[in-house]
């Protein structure tokens, strides 16, 4: 390991920071790379990697240069850091962060988080790769992550969910107003309709011009003004999606379009039909081949991603569009609601009739793994058929599920759980190379459920 690479790894210790200050000293610093490009900020708790991915691909195939930065990674660090479709190379990652370590040391001495190095990283290589516009994830919540620092025309806020509730806010509402924060004024703000009332007071109290403010509905097929929500409407325009691609996946979709088109992108817009042929966003609802085995892979994080992952499962095998499981390989870190987080997968099985489950425990991660002991024992409280093995090492978990599989026919595996998880599995199965994690491809390779 270089010698900035070390000091980088030694940043951890630091922690997550909910502050703005560093990161804007450091900015400023360094030259205020942030302000050479213009930005898309997308937040929200379900959907938004996929939605930053799309977007970004809409552009590079416009011919615009787009840099996108996303986290966490599920392999190495610099996949958070793409330039149309991919990761910068470690050479270019270690050139900016030893500006960055420059800049930290100037007194008075400056240091920043982990998280905070690589959004930095990003900026910097943004900025030397002469990029024309960036499209950026959100890391926690919003008010206080460091892209909001970024120059933004438009923001865009995903499906919301109850999630970091000891950082974001115990209600959905809290939640939203800290999400919504990244709100820039004088400029576009679009979110996906929320039907809890609070959390859309919450959202619309953020955005000063409800003439720039659009709702999103899904349920109506609509795009709604902030201050026309009492007259006719503007229908949103059907997007054709590929086969198997689930809900947040369409819906990213319709997020990406009504943005490009409210910017006025047109030529980007035009591109969304070859932007989701050629679109592969790592570990979401991916399918994988290995040693003849089918593998679907999904970082369904949270209770409302684990759920509408479990309802797409559930109708692509009752239109058997997709074959169902015959191994499970579980792991996950800490929830709020773990029996939530739990219950469509055990809806799942049972009406799969899946017979076996391997519990372990995500590698690498910020948060804490939840023990394959209390998984065992949550999913037997709630009535799983299944027989449960318990293998703490992600890849001997993997390794367990293909032996299983190659002994009922080589059914497929879902591996489910943490964004660790995927990482972990990716890993294990030698895709953690930058080829792997290029999310612009040149096929249809993994838009397809079979």
């Amino acid at each position: 390991m270089s010698d900035v690479r070390e000091w980088f790894t030694g940043l951890k210790v630091l922690g997550m920071r909910q502050s703005l200050e560093t990161t804007a000293i450091l900015l400023a610093r360094l030259g205020m790379p942030q302000m050479k490009f213009p930005s898309i900020h997308v937040a929200g708790s379900n959907g938004k990697g996929t939605t930053c991915s799309i977007l970004s691909n809409c552009l590079s195939l416009a011919g615009v240069s787009c840099g996108l930065f996303t986290s966490p990674h599920l392999c190495f660090v610099e996949e958070r850091i793409r330039i149309d479709g991919v990761p910068i190379s470690p050479e270019i990652f270690d050139q900016c962060l030893e500006e960055i370590r420059g800049a930290a040391l100037v007194e008075p001495i400056t240091m920043p988080t982990y998280y905070e190095a690589t959004f930095l990283v990003a900026m910097l290589a943004f900025e030397d790769a002469g990029i024309d516009r960036a499209v950026i994830e959100t890391g926690l919540g919003g008010r206080l992550d460091s892209t909001r620092l970024v120059h933004a025309d438009c923001c865009v806020l995903t499906e919301l969910a109850l999630e970091h509730t000891d950082v974001l806010g115990e209600t959905l509402g809290e939640i939203a107003a800290e999400k919504a924060a990244i709100t820039r004024p004088g400029e576009i703000f679009l979110a996906k309709w929320n039907y809890d009332a609070e959390a859309r007071k919450s959202i619309e109290d953020a955005v000063g011009d409800h003439k720039l403010g659009f709702w999103w509905r899904p349920d109506r097929a609509l795009l709604v003004r902030f201050d026309n929500t009492g007259k006719s409407h503007r229908p949103i325009s059907e997007i054709a999606t590929p086969s198997g691609w689930s809900p947040y996946q369409k819906e990213a979709s319709i997020l990406a379009h009504a943005t490009l088109t409210l910017l006025e992108l047109y030529e980007a817009a035009s591109m969304m039909p070859s932007a989701l042929l050629h679109t592969v966003w790592p570990g979401r609802v991916q399918w994988l081949e290995h040693e003849g085995v089918p593998i679907l892979i999904d970082a369904a994080h949270n209770p409302s991603g684990m759920q509408k992952t479990c309802d797409q499962l559930r109708i692509q095998m009752e239109q058997d569009e997709a074959p169902t499981p015959g191994v499970v390989l579980l792991g996950c870190t800490s929830q709020t609601d773990l029996v939530g987080f739990l219950n469509p997968l055990v809806e799942l099985l049972i009406q799969g009739e899946v017979d076996h489950i391997v519990v372990t425990e995500p590698q690498k991660g910020r948060r804490q793994a939840i023990s394959t002991s209390e998984l065992a024992a949550e999913l037997e409280a709630q009535g799983v058929p299944a027989f449960i093995e318990q293998v703490k090492n992600p890849k001997e978990a993997l390794e367990r599920a293909l032996e299983l599989s190659k002994q009922d026919a080589n059914k497929p595996i879902l591996g489910i759980g943490s964004i660790y998880l995927v990482g972990n599995l990716l890993t294990a199965l030698g895709l953690d190379t930058i080829d792997a994690m290029t999310t612009l491809r040149p096929s249809e390779e993994g838009v397809h459920w079979t």
